[in-house]
């Protein structure tokens, strides 16, 4: 598996070492072998790659890009606004760290062909993305009658 990571913004700290961890489990609980480049940036870098690719001008969490659809190898790009992360678990009061793995197993989850765009899809990606946090020792916050 390749993990390329890239940092371009400065509201957190990001240990590559755990990035590459939490990626490894959520592919590895798919039986899939990578190619992943996991971007972190701020919400104006996030917004304009929103406009740019799906003519919205929003800040969101996290936008998965995939790159095939191969079945048994998966190639893609997670973007992360870490600021969101920051200010979401700032607002909720938990942990930044995990706020930003659970967008990063969000956006792979994507990537492996999971969707959220209704409350019966968002259910399971959201118990996908908490047994895999779990694993690694975070916390995950309930929805609250919240899906994408």
């Amino acid at each position: 598996m390749i993990v390329e990571i890239v940092n371009v913004q400065r509201h957190y700290e990001i240990k590559k070492s755990k990035v590459k961890k939490v990626v490894r489990e959520a592919v590895n609980k798919e039986g899939r072998d990578a190619k992943l480049s996991i971007v972190f940036v701020d919400n104006n870098e996030i917004k304009k790659l929103n406009k740019r690719f799906f003519n919205s001008d929003e800040v969101t969490d996290v936008i998965a890009f995939p790159l095939n659809s191969n079945k048994s190898f998966l190639s893609g790009e997670v973007v992360v606004s870490v600021e969101t992360a920051v200010d979401t678990a700032d607002r909720r009061k938990i942990d930044v760290e995990g706020e930003i793995f659970l967008y990063v197993v969000h956006g792979i989850l994507h990537l492996l062909g999971y969707n959220d765009g209704n409350e019966k899809d968002a259910k399971i990606m959201h118990e996908k993305e908490s047994k895999i946090l779990t694993v690694l020792g975070y916390n995950v916050p309930k929805v609250e009658n919240e899906f994408l």
